[in-house]
C-alpha cells in the first residue's frame, strides 16, 4: 500500500491510488490501521477526486468483536430488511469492520465512521472496510486550543 502511495505521489495517476486501496482492503484485522488519499471522491463533480484525508489509528479489538459478530450474521440480517431482494448484490462481500482509536487524523472533518474505498468498482467487486472512529479529543481543534 505504501509503495503505491509513493508511486501515486510521483505520477499523480488515480489508478495508482486505486491500487493502494486494493492492497489496503486485503490487509484484514490489522492492529494499526491507516489510510491516505481521495476518500470522499463523490463530492467532486467529475467524480474523480475530492476530499483528501489521512489517518492512523489503533484497532480496539474488544469493540471490533461486536462488529465482527454483526458481519458474521449479515446474510441473515439482510434478509429481514424492508426492501426488495433485487436491491441486494448477488454475492455478499463481507467487509472487515473495526472500531478504531484515532492517533492522528488530517482532513476537512473526522467522520464518525466510513465505508471505503469509495471507488465503486473496487468496493462493489473486490471488497471494502467499514471503520468506526473513536476519538475523545475535540475535532477541528489545534493542539494548543
Amino acid at each position: 500500500m505504501i509503495k503505491k502511495y509513493i508511486e501515486h505521489f510521483n505520477d499523480g495517476d488515480i489508478n495508482t491510488h486505486k491500487d493502494s486501496q486494493r492492497a489496503w482492503i486485503k490487509d484484514k484485522s490489522p492492529i494499526v490501521e491507516s489510510n491516505l488519499g481521495w476518500i470522499e471522491h463523490y463530492v467532486d463533480p467529475s467524480n474523480k477526486r475530492a476530499l483528501w484525508d489521512g489517518w492512523v489509528a489503533i484497532v480496539d479489538k474488544d469493540r471490533s468483536k461486536k462488529f465482527h459478530t454483526l458481519v458474521e450474521n449479515a446474510k441473515e440480517v439482510i434478509k429481514t430488511m424492508p426492501w426488495p431482494k433485487a436491491w441486494e448484490k448477488d454475492t455478499f462481500i463481507s467487509p472487515d469492520f473495526t472500531s478504531l482509536d484515532i492517533v492522528s487524523f488530517g482532513g476537512d472533518a473526522m467522520p464518525k465512521g466510513i465505508n471505503i474505498p469509495n471507488y465503486n468498482e473496487i468496493r462493489e467487486n473486490e471488497g471494502f472496510k467499514n471503520v468506526i472512529f473513536e476519538d475523545n479529543k475535540p475535532v477541528n481543534k489545534t493542539l494548543w486550543e
